[in-house]
């Protein structure tokens, strides 16, 4: 008799709805919200804060993509892919670039690359670019990474190759670019690039003199993704998969952000889905180690001396 696949516990239903309701969000955003501003009498002034809103919203949005990355969105593998896929299209960024990325970050975890807040010594690029690439990267690198890296990836790969071995130092970059020069992933990649332009032109052009709004919810999603999602990592011990904080959030907020926080939990256990997490702590016998805000607000301390693998700030 052949072993049957064990099903798991996971939260589809919840998945679909909230998915559902950030996308009904963002189309909202951007094409119903400038066709307002346009022919009818929406105020302004509640324009920007539709758009300010969003930004924490956008966090929530990426979580539920990372829970399509990890296989934990759904127990079948085509709906999965499917829901992944079709979220990062009103993300703006292929689901290609975010789940390989994202992969990359866990198998190469606190290794060179992936430990952008230390110094390093042995790297051909100077200190004073190093911090300016470590700020760069906390405030707004993260999506514009997922989107421009789909926009040039999307371009003959005769041309791209070139442009892209100038810039890999160490082998999370190898690693990430190896894997998504695949044929069959460069071809998805191309069709989702197509139907992410073919959501953002018109959006871009229906906001017209309004385009500043579009732009402050663009920047405003890279700041929430890049800064929320390092903060987990900032002055952690190097060189240890698993090395991450589990941080303190009121229970709403927690659940609102699908718990992200229990952060060291979740890369113990990637195939956990976020409805468990809290539970997983409690079996495992893991503890709190920081509160978020306080953690998150270090990071604005910038470039730290190189670790021996043991000290944690």
């Amino acid at each position: 008799m052949e072993a049957s696949i064990q099903i798991r516990d996971l939260p589809f239903a919840k998945n679909r709805i909230l998915s559902l309701v950030v996308i009904f969000l963002f189309i909202s955003f951007h094409f119903l919200l400038p066709l307002g501003l346009l022919f009818g009498d929406f105020p302004y002034w509640a324009a920007w804060v539709f758009a300010s809103a969003l930004g924490p919203v956008s966090y929530t949005f990426w979580n539920l993509i990372h829970e399509s990355i990890h296989g934990n969105f759904s127990n079948e593998r085509k709906q999965n892919h499917f829901w992944g896929r079709f979220l990062c299209i009103v993300f703006g960024a292929p689901y290609s670039v975010l789940k390989c990325s994202h992969l990359m970050h866990h198998k190469f975890n606190r290794e060179p690359g992936d430990r952008i807040e230390f110094y390093d010594p042995n790297s051909r690029k100077p200190r004073w670019f190093q911090s300016l690439n470590y700020y760069f990267r906390i405030t707004v690198a993260t999506y514009i990474f997922e989107v421009g890296t789909g926009l040039l990836l999307s371009l003959p790969s005769r041309w791209t190759k070139p442009i892209v071995d100038r810039f890999i130092e160490y082998p999370i970059e190898e690693g990430f670019f190896k894997w998504i020069y695949r044929p069959e992933i460069l071809e998805e990649l191309r069709k989702d690039i197509f139907w992410i332009l073919t959501f953002y032109i018109p959006s871009f052009w229906l906001f017209g003199n309004n385009w500043p709004l579009l732009v402050f919810l663009l920047l405003s999603r890279s700041f929430f993704i890049s800064f929320f999602d390092n903060a987990y990592h900032y002055g952690k011990e190097i060189n240890d998969k698993n090395s991450a904080f589990n941080l303190t959030l009121p229970k709403t907020v927690s659940a609102f952000f699908l718990h992200f926080n229990y952060h060291r939990i979740h890369h113990r256990f990637p195939g956990c889905s976020w409805d468990r997490l809290p539970k997983q702590m409690e079996v495992c016998g893991e503890t709190w180690d920081k509160s978020f805000m306080k953690q998150a607000w270090s990071q604005w301390g910038g470039l730290l001396e190189p670790l021996d693998g043991k000290i944690s700030k």
